[in-house]
């Protein structure tokens, strides 16, 4: 998560699942595209408290979304069984749930608003781009892919008016997927 506020949002590494369905379809050589319906867990952790490690604050918040990628789709030879591809285009997202744990034992840094459990994501609509860099093995029972991707966003989760907390608040998510892609004939 990208933040610009008043408050220092000390993050950790957050890694959640997702899943979905892909379909592909190659038009030209080299070229096709890439629709997706995925469902995804993103959100934040906040780092363990250094001045008090005998007993830290933990704060995370998880958000779930439905999102829907329409990629371009790049692929070049790598020889008889392998492929170099690089998707990219539009994401859309919309938020369908959202979890708060948290443990505050220290309180020094527990004033901050959006610790209140009614400081909740007001923008449900999420949109931004989205890229990836991966693999392909093609195989006589279908195409095995892993790669990496990048969501920057560019809709704010909460309220950025100027009173508000967070004066920018999108999602940024680094990704790895393994996909596997049946081929339909016609």
């Amino acid at each position: 998560m990208r933040f610009n506020s008043g408050y220092y949002v000390p993050q950790g590494l957050y890694m959640q699942p997702s899943g979905g369905l892909t379909v592909r379809y190659i038009s030209e050589n080299h070229f096709g595209i890439i629709g997706e319906l995925n469902y995804s867990l993103c959100g934040w952790t906040e780092k363990k408290d250094t001045l008090n490690n005998a007993h830290p604050n933990e704060y995370t918040r998880s958000l779930t979304y439905l999102e829907i990628p329409l990629l371009t789709h790049l692929y070049f030879t790598l020889g008889k069984r392998a492929r170099l591809i690089i998707n990219a285009g539009p994401q859309f997202r919309y938020n369908i749930g959202e979890e708060v744990k948290k443990k505050m034992i220290n309180d020094e840094n527990t004033n901050w608003p959006y610790y209140d459990d009614e400081y909740k994501v007001s923008r449900k609509f999420d949109y931004g781009l989205k890229g990836a860099l991966g693999i392909e093995i093609l195989t006589g029972v279908g195409s095995f892919i892993l790669n990496g991707n990048y969501y920057f966003g560019l809709a704010d989760v909460f309220n950025n008016k100027r009173a508000d907390v967070f004066q920018a608040s999108s999602n940024q998510i680094i990704g790895i997927n393994l996909i596997y892609l049946i081929r339909i004939k016609k």
